[in-house]
């Protein structure tokens, strides 16, 4: 289980002291101690024990329960039922409803196996508050005819009333547009897979053939990881108990403490056995008051200061030269004219020719069956790749080197000229220098080489990273250049190295079984949400005709989340013909609907959850009825189903048993012995992983790359979406990392004269995005927003803390109370995210923020903005 590591109890029963000293940019570092390193995961959780694991595990959630599992004796006349939190925080929390006369009372964590990862957030905690809140909408309601979008005039209907309306609706649309006139737009706003955003209603939109859109929240930073280890948007990351063998880990662009406390659980463990904890951060958060290091950094900077370091790496030769040499693909030899990989795929001619001509077949055969299955066939087709053998003077297959070359020019006998991978990349990483990345990040050139030769020395290294640094127009660049580093300090794929943060589950159901049916006529899931408000304003795609006239929100809130919100508001809402939302609350999106459906609670329907940041998939019990008039989000697109006249489709009868069944039909769910009657018997299964260990990506699995290699240069740069978007421009760039300036957050953009500070819009513990932004209980804790500013900025405006100030640019403005806080950079304002729109005194938070989106990644750019702000006067 990677390098041994000693128990206090062996270094005389006391850990390692620490002492403070400040870093050249006024963060905080630590001397660390030399004594002999402490705990792996599994000595820990021997020494602790399962018992006292569990209370010390429960954080927040410890004043209510110490003991939680499913044989708790519940007081007299209460019901436990199995349960969990679905939103996209990614703790995928397991939870514990205690029932008593048909009304949920208490939820506590339920335990898992392995005890680091029972606990819960006082979000999850509170969620009975959303259940039962006053604001809560109880019946459908349509907008008052006459009255404007937004106004807040409504009137009640009934379900048979509501149903008709939305589906006669929507008939029209299709009659008189198409199909691909109607939009269903989900987020993340609830991870079932048979009631949440994998439900029924793609199966709605593949039986009309209507656009599926997809979602643009932080996909920047798989994009770029992807490049590198090929674990596409979601899957490159190790279990968060892997940094029990990390010698450090560096907390990059990202707030655990606040955001992800079951990663920061274990980051905390480590610590305390010696693990080395750096925070690098434009702002001074509670990770980094927690970390031995603080690094401060200029916002939209960072793929430069990995570029940076990586270039220092190579030329003063700290490069992991075993781990290039045995699991990249630095050897492999790229064609001048083509700038691919030499493959068997082209050359020499005859084996060219023979696997075009299966190209060919295989996407005639396919065809039929739509774009993933063709991609998937060509996929399949076996591929091999040259390297040059120094031994025989020429390209030869890779298992055939016997001295291959890592470095050089070189030229096949019929003249194709090559190089490879790594000398490609080594003549781009020696444009980005150490003086260069100190003036854009701020930090000292000493600095950042003494870091670098920590970073390049250290046994394996962690780099703890989720979307800070996805959310500028250079996202992928970012993560893609850390990536690298990370590949040339052999700091991937062994025990206590790579990525953790975002650790999601490794097994698949079959939901696009779920989703085809023989009444289905395509399912166009390509089209980013970020640039539905210029399709409906313009009703083109790519410059060509597209009318989109109807759109149905389920599981999200994008008036609330899309970056530039007058995006929304002013150019996609007035050029819809019908909006229809579905939702527990009021939201942003709400008010502006044409129909508003109330959607059931996590609590009041069966699901299937599996883990983001634990191994497990969970059983979700029903525990109470739904209440209200509400109804599951499947329920509702059945019934739509129902209306359209898909019956086959969506038969009567058809339930939870039905669905499941189909989404454990697949290989990897039989190859596990998955079905719905094993998870309603245990509750929890593990479905990544063994018990006992920590899956680390590309040790326990192999990377999903050509030959499994982690790549230094990327053959085939694909975007995360294809909509037919031009990136001609760009493809021959995409081989290699490169550094990209940000859209506006940049020390250098002139917009700074107008507009000098960064807007951020930091992450809440209170709020998941804009869920629980109503729960009274965290109300009373974070009562209001607060635009929070550093004390320089603040005096140059005659501000103090409780001022009332505007924060705006050219896309809007909101007026807030002031916060004077001095973990916040001279330079930055932060507005922390997940407010409505009437919680501000005027305006919105998300009217300021960027609405661009880069076409490779198509992922939202929030950061990537500039504001000012002034006190304001009524």
């Amino acid at each position: 289980m990677g390098r041994e590591r000693k128990c206090a109890s062996e270094q005389g029963g006391k850990l390692p002291q620490r002492t403070l000293r400040v870093s050249p940019r006024g963060g905080e570092m630590s001397n660390q101690s030399s004594s002999p390193r402490g705990l792996t995961r599994r000595s820990f959780l021997k020494t602790t024990g399962a018992v006292a694991g569990a209370s010390a595990l429960v954080g927040t959630a410890g004043m209510l329960s110490a003991h939680a599992d499913q044989e708790s004796l519940p007081e007299s006349g209460e019901e436990i039922f199995n349960c969990n939190c679905r939103s996209n925080c990614m703790g995928s929390c397991r939870l514990l409803a205690h029932v008593r006369d048909g009304k949920l009372v208490k939820l506590e964590p339920g335990e898992y196996d392995e005890p680091g990862y029972t606990g819960c957030c006082l979000k999850g905690l509170s969620y009975l508050e959303r259940i039962y809140s006053p604001t809560r909408i109880q019946y459908p309601m349509r907008r008052v005819e006459g009255t404007e979008r937004g106004a807040g005039q409504w009137e009640r209907v009934s379900w048979d009333e509501a149903i008709a309306e939305i589906s006669q609706k929507m008939q029209e649309t299709v009659d008189t547009y198409g199909p691909t006139a109607i939009a269903f737009d989900a987020a993340s706003g609830n991870y079932g897979y048979i009631n949440g955003v994998y439900g029924l209603f793609p199966r709605l939109a593949a039986c009309l053939g209507a656009i599926k859109t997809a979602a643009c929240y932080d996909y920047a930073a798989g994009h770029g990881i992807d490049r590198v280890l090929g674990t596409g948007d979601w899957q490159y990351c190790n279990e968060p108990n892997s940094v029990m063998d990390s010698s450090m880990v560096v907390v990059w662009g990202t707030n655990p403490v606040f955001t992800h406390p079951h990663s920061w659980r274990w980051i905390q463990w480590a610590k305390e056995q010696g693990t080395k904890v750096v925070t690098i951060d434009p702002i001074k958060s509670a990770t980094a008051h927690r970390s031995d290091e603080y690094i401060r950094v200029n916002p939209g900077h960072d793929g430069y200061l990995a570029l940076a370091m990586a270039n220092y790496v190579i030329e003063h030769d700290l490069v992991d030269w075993d781990f290039i040499n045995s699991r990249s693909n630095g050897a492999f030899l790229v064609r001048e004219d083509s700038k691919r990989h030499l493959s068997t795929a082209n050359w020499p001619v005859e084996s060219a020719q023979t696997y075009a001509a299966t190209v060919a077949a295989l996407t005639e055969q396919y065809e039929p069956m739509g774009p993933v299955a063709v991609a998937t066939a060509l996929a399949a087709i076996p591929i091999d790749y040259y390297v040059w053998d120094n031994a025989v003077g020429a390209p030869v297959l890779v298992d055939q080197a016997q001295d291959p070359a890592f470095e050089g020019s070189f030229a096949t006998s019929d003249g194709v000229a090559l190089e490879t991978s790594f000398s490609l990349l080594k003549k781009q990483l020696s444009q980005y220098s150490i003086a260069e990345a100190a003036r854009l990040t701020g930090l000292t050139e000493d600095f950042i080489v003494e870091f670098t030769e920590r970073f390049a020395a250290e046994d394996a290294v962690s780099v703890n990273i989720t979307y800070g640094l996805d959310h500028y127009l250079n996202g992928y660049q970012n993560t893609w250049a850390i990536a690298i580093l990370m590949a040339l300090t052999g700091n991937l794929a062994k025990p206590g190295a790579g990525f953790t943060g975002v650790f999601t589950t490794r097994w698949s159901p079959e939901t696009l079984g779920l989703w085809v049916t023989e009444e289905y006529k395509g399912l166009n899931a390509t089209i980013p949400f970020a640039i539905m408000p210029e399709i409906v304003a313009t009703q083109t795609l790519n410059g060509q005709p597209f009318p989109m006239k109807l759109m149905i929100s389920y599981c999200a809130n994008p008036a609330s989340n899309l970056g530039g919100q007058r995006e929304f508001l002013d150019r996609l809402l007035p050029n819809l013909d019908y909006y229809v939302v579905i939702d527990m609350e009021m939201t942003d999106s709400a008010q502006c609907a044409d129909m508003v459906l109330p959607a059931t609670s996590w609590y009041e329907v069966e699901d299937i959850r599996a883990g983001y940041n634990n191994p497990y998939t969970i059983f979700q019990e029903k525990a109470i009825e739904p209440l209200y008039e509400s109804k599951s989000d499947s329920e509702i697109a059945y019934l739509l189903g129902q209306a359209l006249g898909f019956e086959k489709s969506f038969p009567e009868g058809d339930d939870i048993n039905t669905w499941a069944a189909i989404l454990f039909s697949n290989e990897a769910s039989q190859a596990q012995n998955l079905s719905l009657d094993r998870f309603r018997e245990e509750k929890v299964i593990q479905t990544t992983g063994t018990p006992g260990e920590s899956f680390i990506t590309g040790m326990t699995t192999p990377f999903t790359t050509e030959r499994g290699l982690v790549r230094l240069y990327t053959d085939n740069p694909q975007p995360r979406l294809n909509y037919g978007q031009d990136l001609s421009d760009r493809y021959d760039g995409e081989h290699l990392v490169y550094y990209r300036e940000p859209e506006e957050a940049g020390i250098d953009n002139p917009l700074k004269e107008k507009y000098p500070l960064v807007y951020l819009q930091e992450h809440s513990r209170f709020r998941v995005h804009t869920q629980w932004g109503r729960v009274p209980l965290l109300r009373e804790l974070d009562p209001e927003p607060v635009a929070k500013v550093n004390g320089k900025d603040a005096a140059e405006r005659g501000v103090a803390t409780g001022d009332l100030v505007e924060v705006y640019n050219d896309r809007g403005h909101c007026v807030v109370k002031c916060l004077v806080d001095e973990s916040i950079a001279p330079g930055i304002v932060s507005i922390p995210k997940g407010w409505q729109r009437d919680q501000f005194i005027e305006g919105g938070y998300q009217e300021m923020s960027q609405p661009g989106v880069d076409p490779y990644p198509s992922a939202a750019s929030f950061y990537d903005a500039r504001v000012n702000f002034r006190k304001w006067e009524a």
